[in-house]
C-alpha cells in the first residue's frame, strides 16, 4: 500500500454503496475470481481505493439496474478497470496490453455468446415443455369428458331401470287391487 493513496475500510465502502456486508464480500470474491485483487492490510483484510469504489459502484449498477448476473457483471467490470489500472502501471508497454484487451474482449464476447445460446436452448426447451403440458392437459380433459359421459349414461340407465321397476310394481299393485275378493281367495 502506498502512502499517497487514501484507503477505505469495508465499512466505509458498504455505507458509500448502500449494500450489506455479505453483498460486498460476494462481489469482491467474484471480482477476485477474475484475477483482480484488492489491497489488503497486514491482517489480510481488504481495503479499498477510490478507484475500487468506482469499480464497485459500476458493478452495483450492472447488477441492480441492468439486472446482470454477478458473474457477468464482475467479468465486465474487471475487464474495464483492470485495463485502466494496467495502463496506468505499464504506460511503456502498450503493445502487449492491446493484445490482452483484445483477448479479454474476446473472452467477454464468447461468454456472452454462450449465455445467449444457453438462453435460446432454454427457451426452446420451455416451449417444448409447454407444448407437452398442453397436450397432456388436453388428454386429461378428454379422458375426464369421456368418463363423465359414461358416468352420466350409467346413471341414466340406472334411473331408467328403477323407473321401469317402479312402473311394474305399480302395475302389479293396480292389478291386485282390481281383483275381486273371490279371485283373491280362489286364485283365479
Amino acid at each position: 500500500m502506498s502512502g499517497t493513496e487514501t484507503y477505505y475500510s469495508p465499512k466505509d465502502v458498504k455505507l458509500a454503496l448502500d449494500i450489506g456486508d455479505s453483498t460486498l464480500r460476494k462481489w469482491c470474491l467474484a471480482i477476485e475470481g477474475h484475477k483482480f485483487f484488492f489491497s489488503r492490510t497486514d491482517n489480510n483484510r481488504r481495503v479499498f481505493t477510490e478507484k475500487d469504489i468506482v469499480m464497485l459502484r459500476h458493478l452495483k449498477n450492472l447488477i441492480q439496474i441492468q439486472h446482470m448476473s454477478v458473474e457477468n457483471a464482475s467479468l465486465i467490470v474487471v475487464s474495464k478497470y483492470q485495463d485502466k489500472a494496467s495502463s496506468e502501471q505499464n504506460s511503456n508497454n502498450s503493445v502487449p496490453q492491446v493484445r490482452s484487451d483484445n483477448e479479454e474482449i474476446q473472452q467477454v464476447y464468447n461468454f456472452m455468446r454462450e449465455q445467449q445460446e444457453h438462453m435460446e436452448r432454454q427457451e426452446e426447451f420451455n416451449k417444448m415443455l409447454m407444448e407437452r403440458l398442453e397436450e397432456q392437459q388436453r388428454y386429461i380433459n378428454q379422458r375426464l369428458d369421456n368418463r363423465d359421459q359414461k358416468l352420466m349414461e350409467a346413471l341414466n340407465n340406472i334411473q331408467e331401470q328403477k323407473k321401469l321397476e317402479l312402473e311394474e310394481k305399480e302395475k302389479e299393485l293396480k292389478e291386485e287391487r282390481n281383483k275381486s275378493i273371490w279371485q283373491r281367495l280362489f286364485g283365479k
